[in-house]
């Protein structure tokens, strides 16, 4: 993990963890050599800690150049799949790798292949898996290419992943890509409009169980004098289909 994450008075900051100092609205604040847990400092009456982020506050705060997937779809879509860590997964849609660093975050073992046609949106994906797992996992494959393209081709057999994600905008395009998903193999696809989720199910053979489903999230503020949601809240995000391969 190549970021902190820096908490006071109800706000967040991830930064580097090799800066030494940190401009925030209350004046310049060090940040401690070294973090160990949690590490707490009192600056002009105010109390900043520093702890490593967890996966949901580094997702929120990832350089981006698309439109991510949120931690809590994320987080459903991980498990509804579910995702081990011996699984072998073809994600195509790497955007700036929201989705990648949760599959990642679970698979150890297996091997992880991940597709994105935009060169920019690669590298901002590789930038983002660095920082949060210090460098590319061993058992991780960035490639460049169009999953569009009926010639498209990867270099594994048929039936080899055990798990495919889709985010793409017309996902029927690459339905090419199924003849890698084994039997019986969890098929997840993300799409921010119920239509491109309608078009895709109806174009979909040989699939079976096939969940469509979309995940709001409200926090509350609970303290000594409040207990209610919080004014505003970030509603629709994404529609997720789950379905299972059966021939």
């Amino acid at each position: 993990m190549k970021k902190i994450t820096i908490f006071c008075d109800g706000k967040k900051w991830i930064v580097d963890k090799n800066l030494k100092t940190f401009s925030t609205h209350f004046g310049n604040i060090d940040i401690p050599e070294k973090i160990d847990g949690i590490e707490k400092l009192e600056f002009k009456g105010r109390s900043f800690y520093f702890y490593q982020p967890g996966i949901s506050e580094f997702l929120l705060k990832i350089k981006r150049k698309t439109q991510i997937i949120y931690p809590k779809d994320v987080a459903v879509i991980t498990f509804y799949s579910s995702l081990k860590e011996t699984d072998n997964v073809i994600e195509t849609g790497t955007g700036s790798g929201s989705l990648l660093i949760g599959i990642m975050s679970i698979v150890k073992k297996g091997k992880v292949i991940t597709i994105e046609r935009n060169e920019d949106f690669r590298e901002v994906a590789v930038k983002n898996i660095e920082n949060y797992f210090g460098k590319i996992p061993e058992n991780l494959e960035f490639i460049n290419g169009d999953v569009y393209d009926e010639n498209f081709k990867i270099d594994i057999e048929e039936e080899w992943a055990d798990k495919i994600f889709f985010d793409l905008p017309e996902p029927w395009k690459a339905k090419g890509l199924l003849k890698y998903l084994k039997k019986g193999g969890i098929l997840v696809n993300y799409n921010p409009q119920i239509i491109q989720i309608k078009k895709f199910v109806e174009e979909l053979d040989g699939f079976i169980d096939i969940n469509v489903f979309e995940l709001l999230e409200r926090r509350w503020l609970v303290d000594e004098k409040r207990a209610r949601p919080v004014d505003l809240m970030r509603g629709h995000t994404g529609f997720i289909m789950i379905g299972r391969k059966a021939k």
